[in-house]
């Protein structure tokens, strides 16, 4: 028992070493290479208990945080074009997000937003015939040379395929999705610097807690590297 006891003791101590650093997330990983062998069940019965007690809490699996509120999207800016799919296409499967979601943690003020819509390849003609129909500007899978002619504009919105298993919530993607594709998108579509991105992502990962398993394990699915991704987790 008091082996155990001193194992908690240096758990709490590490993790308000964290805690002072002013470091937001940390792996079980970090903490699991403080435990010696045969004390992973322990640690795994510790970290149930620090996150009952308000010390930490999960953030996806193998990743922890002080940050106690789940982040929350803003969805106002998507909600009407949500409404009008939902309409008009009541079974669809479909996800939506908007730059205009993270104009707020923006170094460099954004003036212009696009929306992406991602639906399933067999329905995305038919999705972007009605769109154009009824106003939107409208891009269909933009890659290569019409990728190079992309402009944003007024209304302007891009039909992606959509990828499996991806992040949302009532057609709403979540905040871990987002992140992800907008890394795909500012290469893909020139929407903004790397250096831009990354300060986005720092920003909004302080602001609320992040399913960090999620986020990365979407961007391997979108074949992602995701050492950066870890990198600036890492340093906030």
């Amino acid at each position: 028992m008091v082996v155990q006891k001193d194992f908690k003791d240096l758990l709490k101590n590490e993790i308000a070493k964290k805690m002072k650093e002013n470091r937001r997330y940390f792996s079980r990983e970090y903490l699991h290479n403080l435990a010696s062998e045969g004390q992973s069940g322990t640690l795994n019965r510790y970290l149930v208990d620090f996150n009952k007690e308000g010390i930490l809490y999960g953030a996806g699996r193998g990743w922890y945080s002080f940050i106690k509120q789940p982040f929350e999207l803003d969805l106002q800016p998507v909600k009407k074009i949500v409404t009008t799919l939902e309409k008009k296409y009541p079974l669809l499967s479909f996800s939506v997000w908007s730059t205009e979601q993270l104009k707020s943690f923006a170094h460099h003020m954004l003036v212009r937003f696009v929306t992406l819509v991602y639906v399933g390849r067999d329905a995305m003609s038919g999705v972007y015939d009605f769109l154009k129909d009824i106003g939107y500007d409208v891009w269909l899978n933009p890659r290569g040379n019409d990728a190079q002619k992309f402009s944003i504009g007024e209304k302007t919105l891009v039909i992606r395929p959509a990828i499996s298993r991806e992040h949302s919530s009532d057609h709403f993607a979540d905040i871990e999705k987002v992140m992800v594709d907008l890394l795909v998108e500012i290469v893909d579509l020139n929407l903004m610097d790397e250096d831009e991105y990354y300060r986005i992502l720092g920003s909004v990962l302080t602001a609320g807690r992040f399913d960090i398993g999620a986020l990365l394990n979407y961007a391997r699915r979108r074949k992602l590297k995701t050492e950066r991704f870890i990198e600036r987790i890492k340093s906030i």
